[in-house]
């Protein structure tokens, strides 16, 4: 019987993990273009993110005047939490990572994508109709303040999936277990900048005691997206 020589398996095997690596960092590209194609297209539109704190009366005129922006933008943001989920994965085979850490970043990664893409959905299919009814000519007082409270009650559950769940929590768990195997195999600088980035992530569940900072967020999010982007330049660089 023919046997298939050691060389030809290893040459097979590298082959395989480096397409893995490649597929991973292009995909965190994406993402993160995605992300700041939203930013880019949001932040001079709505304002955001410090919009997500406006109320009823200051969100929907902003959300009727920039209908477009809003549903580009949201869907970019979309995009992005969406890519999450093959990323993570992707993530622990083109990282090396052992079964049990790899399954455990691959959970927490991909509740972070759906947890966020959740939140971002509200942006989409939700709250264009809320506006709607709130600006509408006939709409009286009480249609209003009835359309306010559904946004407040949507925007809080919502939101705290995406926000406090997807970014805070799930992200930064699934940041610190690719931070620790990077660390351990030897990439000390990006191990070390993940865990800087977990932190900022989890800084922002102090808004679950009421501490929020619309600043914190944003610049948590620019450093993570950051990391992400370096992350994706190592797998790039790596050889078999």
């Amino acid at each position: 019987m023919n046997q298939i020589p050691s060389a030809s398996i290893h040459s097979s095997h590298s082959t395989a993990l480096q397409g893995t690596r490649r597929t991973a960092a292009v995909l965190l590209f994406a993402q993160f273009v995605a992300m700041w194609g939203a930013f880019f297209v949001l932040a001079p539109s709505i304002n955001w993110p410090a919009s997500l704190d406006l109320t009823p009366g200051e969100i929907f005129p902003l959300i009727r005047s920039n209908a477009t922006a809003v549903m580009v933008g949201y869907t970019s943001y979309l995009i992005h939490a969406l890519l999450l989920i093959p990323i993570a994965a992707l993530l622990p085979q083109a990282l090396g990572m052992e079964d049990a850490p790899g399954r455990t970043a691959l959970l927490f990664g991909g509740l972070a994508g759906f947890a966020k893409a959740l939140g971002i959905t509200r942006w989409i299919f939700l709250m264009p109709g809320l506006a709607a009814a709130y600006l509408a000519p006939e709409a009286s007082d009480i249609t209003r303040q009835s359309v306010g409270e559904i946004y407040k009650a949507f925007n809080a559950y919502a939101g705290g999936v995406g926000e406090i769940l997807g970014v805070g929590l799930f992200a930064g768990v699934w940041t610190v277990i690719l931070s620790m195997h990077l660390l351990r195999s030897g990439n000390r600088k990006l191990g070390i900048a993940g865990i800087l980035a977990a932190i900022l992530l989890f800084s922002t569940l102090l808004s679950v005691i009421g501490i929020e900072s619309p600043i914190l967020l944003t610049l948590s999010g620019i450093y993570w997206q950051f990391w992400t982007f370096a992350l994706a330049v190592s797998l790039i660089r790596q050889r078999v």
